[in-house]
């Protein structure tokens, strides 16, 4: 009998407990719930302050690019917050990003809640208030420039803010900011002189504004007062100087004064890559004769090209200055049907520690990889060093920029 007592006590204790456990997740269920919510919140309040709750508005938005991978609507009106993503050639994998941007079109907040890039060129540490410039900027981003030291990974995350700015001008959400003739032209730099990078900026005197100096050599950039309006000037390492209005049309030919004052600014600074390519050929190429230099109106990473004979026959050299893990010194010399006789660089791999894993390479069979390629069957394969990325990257980019100015020497397209 006590025995049966027993188990009746155990069951109503049972019961009892589980009864207790029930109801206790009925009550703690929502909250759990709730508190999850919040947790995932807390990333887009960051940058959306005051921000109650949010509405995935994704798929309703046309014109999105792959770097803008979600889009938030605010509730309560107070604006949207956006994750994106951005890849320099210094990445190993994208850069996450948060954006907040206001109903009235300004950015609230950003954060980066994912750096994939190279540590050693981490903007936010060689500028800690470079993400905080960008708060009150409308999608004119006029304020906002790069960070020196880091400006691919620094390019890389602007671009990646201004694709994400576009998608909410494009699509109505907010309005799109004002920019003036001074901002449009610099920002036409990379697209009509690829090959400039790192630019420095400084007064101009007299009718320009402002230059440009591109620290691998390759030019000068000037915005230029020219009358009424206000132009782009861009002078290459060889002298070849093209001038742009606001609409990025060429207007070189009307534009002589233009043209006179940025040449003379730019050739004030002493250049000696021809001197260098000369001698560089007389290395590469045993009798080589006439080296005659050739200014070509190429903006690209080519900073001197030559003509020259061996027993009569024609050959041309080209130097190209493309960024690697650092400055990279490319030649090339190419036959007249187009082909790549030579291939030497002053330094393939720097910082071999870096590389935790090269294991060496043999040069020569590198360079010999080159020999017989034309623009035609260069695939890019023939550049591969292995883990060493960035060094093969400069390499394509000064082997595609060196069949480009050959083109446009024999007339091709450039």
């Amino acid at each position: 009998m006590k025995l049966l007592k027993t188990y009746v006590i155990l069951i109503v204790i049972v019961a009892i407990f589980a009864g207790a456990m029930f109801a206790l997740n009925l009550h703690t269920g929502p909250i759990i719930e709730k508190n999850n919510a919040g947790a995932a919140n807390d990333k887009l309040n960051a940058v959306m302050p005051g921000g109650s709750g949010y509405e995935d508005i994704t798929a309703t938005l046309t014109a999105r690019p792959a770097s803008v991978t979600t889009v938030y609507k605010e509730t309560s009106g107070l604006g949207f917050v956006m994750l994106c993503t951005a890849e320099s050639s210094y990445s190993t994998a994208p850069m996450e990003i948060t954006l907040g941007i206001a109903a009235d079109g300004k950015i609230s907040g950003v954060e980066i809640t994912a750096y994939n890039d190279t540590a050693s060129f981490d903007f936010r540490t060689k500028d800690p208030s470079y993400l905080a410039s960008y708060v009150g900027q409308d999608s004119a981003l006029a304020d906002v420039g790069l960070v020196a030291g880091s400006t691919f990974s620094s390019t890389a995350f602007r671009n990646s803010i201004v694709a994400a700015m576009e998608v909410m001008t494009a699509n109505n959400l907010i309005a799109a900011g004002v920019k003036g003739d001074d901002q449009i032209l610099t920002e036409l730099i990379p697209t009509v002189a690829p090959g400039f990078t790192k630019l420095a900026e400084a007064e101009g005197t007299g009718n320009i504004q402002k230059v440009f100096t591109a620290e691998n050599g390759t030019g000068f950039a000037y915005i230029v007062n020219s009358g009424d309006a206000t132009v782009l000037a861009i002078v290459n390492a060889m002298g070849v100087c093209k001038v742009y209005d606001v609409e990025g049309a060429d207007i070189t030919a009307n534009a002589a004064d233009v043209v006179a004052e940025a040449v003379a600014h730019a050739s004030a600074t002493p250049n000696k890559f021809t001197d260098d390519l000369t001698t560089k050929v007389g290395r590469m190429m045993e009798g080589a004769a006439d080296i005659t230099p050739i200014a070509l109106d190429t903006f690209n990473t080519v900073v001197s090209a030559v003509s020259f004979t061996v027993d009569g026959t024609t050959y041309y050299a080209f130097y190209s200055r493309s960024i690697g893990f650092h400055q990279m010194d490319v030649f090339f010399v190419i036959d007249e049907n187009g082909a790549i006789t030579k291939m030497d660089a002053k330094q393939f791999i720097f910082d071999e520690e870096y590389f935790m894993a090269f294991g060496g390479m043999d040069v020569t069979a590198y360079k010999d990889g080159f020999v017989g390629i034309t623009g035609d069957t260069f695939t890019g394969d023939e550049v591969i060093i292995a883990t060493a990325t960035m060094t093969s990257n400069a390499i394509k980019e000064s082997t595609q920029d060196v069949f480009t100015a050959f083109n446009a020497l024999k007339g091709g397209a450039q």
